[in-house]
């Protein structure tokens, strides 16, 4: 072996430890950083929270005393002075509330510092009569500020229209003003906390969210990349802007340590590279020179026919023995390997030599069995050298017989393994490091996949609550970009989720009874609307003779279909796509379903590599047409996992054919027919309390915004251990419980209220990869249906109407 080549793999390892090096640097950097952003994200929202509540508890204050007024509109300033004074409290933040019938001041609280005000004209002053005016014609609170106070100082001034009832009809009867200390609010709800750990700013004056201006705070940190958090205010929003104290930090406290760990434990992987194959080195050059060295015995062999057969495997130690296993010659590799000298082994026996406590007794004893027939034998055996060192040789032990069949000497050649031992158990020992690596790798991949689809469920939600909004033709073209790019995105987590967990080995398949045109006929009905915009027919075709319905993973036979037939739309640009439905001769429950196009086809060397993971047909193809490469790869994977496979025939600009089998069985039961095809009544949902178990702010937001427009109370929890002291407490009518919770998962959550003493709730669980084959495991959980992220609006009001009709 030539010197450059033997040390080959230490500078793999070199470069193996460099590179893992690296890759922990900007690994632990980026744990670093979203540990950072999660904690400033916590301790945002809680001040988000802090806010909302102090100010919408005020705001109810004042809507009691707006509604007293209403109620006795001839309340005099005494009795309103007792009543106001009772409603605020030692509230510090009310500075003044002034009453003003018809626009003009006649009554206020305290009365004493705001007596001047009495008799003050709303319309006839410059300053208030804008709001004032505002208030009256749309008959809506308005929160205004922060502004300058005359007295000075900053305030929020609320305004609240004021009704009463005349004739049985509604009447404007004036406005109530209320001025909110700002520098009060901040203190008490810890805006100016000079122990937070976190720098905020506020934006969003007179409650106009991010397009309002910047009222509290320096402007430089919404260009720090802040974490950005909505205000919810009863009129309008404001915006919370919120970064750590002193700015991001790039590098965790632990960097130097952990390098320094990274190059210890190099340096144990590359120091024993280096010495195994300097050993190896030393080894070839061994092997070389006893290769001579048996050229130049046998040279010799007519003049050494008494050592002839000892020649012939000079390289290794040989013993010759007598038929009663005295030793009578050794060779000096026998010296070089166990250390005792012909001086020292001539009469004795190996085994006096060389067996020790951890000899296998068991091949002594066929080693002595095999020499008593005449039989040659050949085994690894453990022996000890002179100094008691532990080597591991392979011996071969050969009888010699004479003319009349006996035994006239045993040749014992062995041969020093335990280097090769050692280097085998190394092997073993790094090819589980290395399958470790691979599955941490999956596993890392999978999880992360998974919890991206949670952001994910924000954003397409709430654009299609945008969607719902009057947009101008200019925005709705954002929106539903957003939309599609979203959608997009999400097909490719969901790819590599699935391609991580074939590697992995997690990815199973949950059977269940259906039916089998309708489950092929809803795939041909999802992808009608792409080819009726191309030009393209697509239709379903079934031969005689098929079961009506089959057991199997309908979820992974609708990916599968649906990934053939959305290639077959996307490559074919004129003519039409058609699925052909059949089963085998000899078994009916085994499908055979062909996929035909017209499109541009593959030729004969594109055929042998479209089903190679993130592989298309050529650079031209990804770049016209789009895709990440993954869905045929992982489509075949699932193919194969449910007993059969993908085949495809193809001509250059003529077309595809892609012809799937799979195994099913026969249905166990009735299939029922899903309540999504009844219609449902909303108004089912009118009055209801809701109960929502999520952990992520953004989805509950999303949750409460799909819900606004029914008349339904509102109760959420963080976890599920939350949401079980809250059923106990407020026992609500349906439970909209999320599957991966802190504390306690929706799972145990939903078992635990099944268990409790109250009128027992509706539960609609929320999974973030759901099919219909989950059923099975929400139903032993007591739940009665479930959805998938990302959540539809439609989809949810309509699970939800269709769960309260059945109950």
């Amino acid at each position: 072996m030539r010197p450059n080549r033997a040390y080959l793999p230490v500078w793999v390892a070199i470069f193996g430890v460099a590179a893992a090096v690296l890759f922990a640097d900007r690994q632990s950097q980026t744990i670093h950083l979203q540990s950072v952003r999660a904690s400033v994200q916590h301790e945002a929202g809680l001040l988000r929270s802090q806010l909302e509540g102090h100010l919408n508890a005020d705001i109810q204050l004042v809507s009691g005393l707006v509604a007293v007024i209403s109620t006795t509109p001839t309340l005099q300033q005494e009795h309103f002075s007792a009543i106001a004074a009772q409603a605020i409290g030692t509230k510090e933040e009310f500075l003044n509330i002034a009453v003003a019938p018809d626009l003009v001041v006649q009554m206020v609280h305290p009365f004493e510092d705001n007596k001047s005000v009495l008799g003050l004209d709303y319309t006839r002053n410059d300053a208030q009569r804008a709001a004032a005016l505002r208030v009256r014609d749309s008959g809506e609170m308005v929160l205004a500020g922060p502004v300058e106070l005359i007295q000075g100082g900053l305030g929020f001034i609320g305004r609240f229209p004021i009704y009463v009832q005349e004739g049985g009809e509604k009447k404007f009867w004036g406005i109530a003003s209320v001025v909110l200390d700002v520098e009060t609010i901040y203190a008490k709800t810890g805006v100016t906390d000079p122990n937070s750990h976190i720098e905020i700013a506020l934006i969003g004056r007179d409650g106009l969210g991010a397009d309002g201006e910047l009222f509290f705070g320096d402007m430089s940190i919404l260009d720090a990349d802040p974490v950005l958090i909505d205000i919810v205010l009863p009129v309008g929003t404001w915006q919370l802007a919120a970064i750590p104290r002193g700015g991001w930090s790039a590098w965790p406290n632990n960097f130097w340590p952990l390098r320094l760990i990274l190059l210890g434990a190099g340096i144990l992987i590359i120091v024993p590279t280096f010495l195994a194959c300097h050993l190896s080195t030393i080894r070839q050059g061994v092997i070389s020179a006893l290769s001579k060295r048996e050229q130049e015995l046998e040279a010799k062999q007519e003049e050494l026919e008494l050592l002839s057969t000892v020649a012939q495997n000079a390289s290794d130690s040989i013993v010759l023995t007598t038929p009663e296993t005295q030793i009578i010659w050794v060779n000096r590799a026998f010296t070089r390997m166990t250390g005792y000298t012909s001086e020292d082994a001539v009469g004795k026996t190996p085994g006096e030599l060389l067996n020790g406590p951890e000899t296998d007794p068991a091949v002594i004893e066929k080693i002595t069995e095999h020499k008593s027939r005449g039989e040659c034998f050949e085994s690894e055996i453990l022996n000890y050298t002179k100094t008691g060192e532990k080597i591991w040789v392979d011996a071969r032990f050969v009888p010699v017989l004479d003319d009349n069949g006996a035994i006239s000497m045993v040749i014992g050649i062995e041969r020093d393994i335990t280097q090769a031992k050692l280097h085998a158990l190394e092997l073993a020992e790094a090819k589980l490091v290395a399958e470790q690596s691979v599955r941490v790798k999956s596993e890392f991949l999978a999880n992360m996949s998974h919890e991206i689809r949670t952001p994910m469920n924000g954003i397409i939600g709430m654009a299609d609550v945008l969607s719902e909004s009057p947009l101008n033709e200019g925005d709705q073209q954002c929106v539903d970009t957003i939309r599609s790019s979203s959608e997009a995105l999400l097909n490719i987590i969901n790819d590599i989720l699935d391609l991580s967990r074939l590697e992995s080995g997690k990815l199973s398949m949950s059977d269940i009874d259906f039916d089998l045109k309708s489950c092929i006929d809803a795939v041909v009905e999802v992808m009608r609307p792409a080819a009726r915009l191309k030009g393209l027919s697509i239709e379903a075709v079934y031969d005689s003779g098929l079961p009506q319905t089959v057991r199997a993973d309908d979820g992974r036979l609708r990916q599968i279909l649906l990934n053939l037939a959305g290639n077959a739309v996307k490559f074919t640009a004129t003519g039409h796509v058609c699925l052909r439905v059949g089963n085998s001769a000899s078994n009916p429950y085994r499908l055979i379903i062909a996929v035909e196009d017209t499109g541009i086809g593959l030729d004969e060397h594109e055929v042998t590599q479209v089903f190679d993971r993130f592989s298309q047909a050529d650079a031209a193809t990804t770049r016209a047409y789009g895709g990440t490469g993954l869905g045929l790869t992982i489509s075949r994977s699932l193919a194969e996992q449910m007993g059969g496979g993908i085949t495809l025939s193809s001509e250059k600009g003529k077309g595809s054919c892609f012809t799937l089998e799979i195994c099913t069985k026969p249905a166990e039961g009735t299939v029922e027919s899903d309540p999504s095809d009844h219609p449902v009544d909303l108004s089912t949902l009118h009055g209801r309390r809701i109960l929502v178990a999520e952990d992520n702010r953004t989805n509950r937001l999303l949750l409460r915004k799909y819900l606004s427009g029914l008349s339904v109370e509102l109760i959420e929890a963080e976890n599920g251990r939350l949401a079980i002291e809250l059923c106990a407490k407020h026992h609500p009518d349906i439970v909209i419980m999320d599957m991966s919770m802190p504390e306690m998962d929706g799972v145990s959550a939903a078992k635990a209220i099944r268990g409790l003493s109250i009128p027992q709730p509706l539960i609609v669980a929320l999974t973030a990869n759901a099919f219909g084959s989950d059923r099975d495991a929400c139903l032993k959980a007591g739940m009665d249906a479930f959805l998938s992220k990302p959540i539809k609006k439609m989809e949810l009001l309509s699970k939800l109407a269709s769960v309260v009709g059945q109950d």
